[in-house]
């Protein structure tokens, strides 16, 4: 990227330094729905749960509704009681929200509770108990590989991002979706990853801050 070389540092993300706390403790120590309100029938979470975050993909931000339909279909036909997500801001998520909205409000019995967000130590207990993540958050491919929490990362939203043996990706498809998702629950947790950080990014951040030679000079190295 045209920086010296002498002047790059790798420490790890700071988020996995949080998900190394959440794990060693573990447990989930909340009722999600008395602290978070959202929207939806309170689910019984003790047989297992999925996680759903899925956001619109900015080059393809048109067919963000339709590409919701079939998660959508999916998770409601498994029957797994499911924690799922509000979009993120970009380009597409208004057609996100529509998808989820009018699914909402036309299915009934749908194993389904809806959160606006949580904070990020309460969403990582979530995580960290959660049977499968499914959608196509970076936290299925960041804090989930170092977690070990099976993934189903769904079309191309983060394609060429480096990923765990957590992850399994399918397309915009109902039938892929829900075979994936049983696989992954099948399949249980898997080993610890350290494919974005160990969990002492922050000692490592602090040390170079600590250590390194600062300067104002700014050349490109190409």
């Amino acid at each position: 990227m045209g920086e010296n070389p002498e002047t790059v540092f790798v420490t790890g993300g700071p988020d996995i330094d949080l998900a190394a706390a959440i794990a060693s403790d573990g447990a989930l120590d909340f009722d999600p729905f008395e602290r978070h309100g959202g929207v939806g029938d309170r689910l019984d979470l003790g047989d297992g749960y999925a996680v759903v975050l899925q956001h619109p993909v900015t080059t393809t931000w048109a067919s963000a509704q339709e590409q919701v339909l079939p998660t959508l279909g999916a998770l409601h036909e498994l029957g797994i009681a499911t924690l799922w997500f509000w979009p993120n801001v970009d380009a597409g998520s208004d057609g996100t929200s529509k998808g989820i909205r009018i699914f909402r409000e036309t299915t009934k019995r749908a194993n389904m509770h809806f959160f606006r967000t949580m904070p990020p130590e309460d969403f990582l207990k979530l995580l960290n108990n959660a049977s499968v993540i499914v959608g196509n958050s970076s936290a299925a491919i960041r804090e989930c590989s170092f977690l070990g929490v099976p993934a189903v990362d769904i079309g191309d939203r983060q394609t060429g991002r480096e990923r765990g043996v957590n992850v399994v990706n399918v397309q915009h498809d109902r039938v892929a979706i829900i075979t994936a998702v049983r696989e992954q629950i099948a399949h249980g947790r898997y080993p610890s990853e350290h494919v974005y950080g160990d969990g002492n990014a922050g000692r490592r951040i602090a040390e170079v801050l600590a250590t390194a030679r600062l300067t104002i000079e700014k050349k490109l190295w190409y």
